[in-house]
């Protein structure tokens, strides 16, 4: 009987753990991550490529692209309102 109440804490522990690992980005207009991409396109090796929205937090956009190798993910500034921030670039 003991080892079928570990699985079972296995079990829950493991769909605790999977019910953080949503998907933030879903209710995120796409166009402001296109937007963050293109405000720092300039700084990005040639044929980087967009690939879409990681996720956003109160202050920060994160995008994901394709550098040439490798998807890496990508930081913009937002204001409080939720507008980019200028790059200064």
């Amino acid at each position: 009987m003991r080892p079928l109440a570990s699985i079972i804490q296995l079990a829950v522990a493991v769909f605790l753990c999977s019910c953080d690992q949503q998907h933030p980005a879903a209710n995120i207009d796409p166009k402001l991550g296109l937007d963050c991409f293109e405000s720092q396109r300039a700084s990005l090796p040639p044929g980087t490529q967009y690939e879409g929205i990681d996720k956003l937090s109160e202050s920060r956009l994160t995008i994901k692209i394709m550098n040439g190798m490798d998807v890496v993910t990508l930081d913009c500034g937002l204001t409080p309102e939720g507008i980019l921030q200028a790059t200064g670039k």
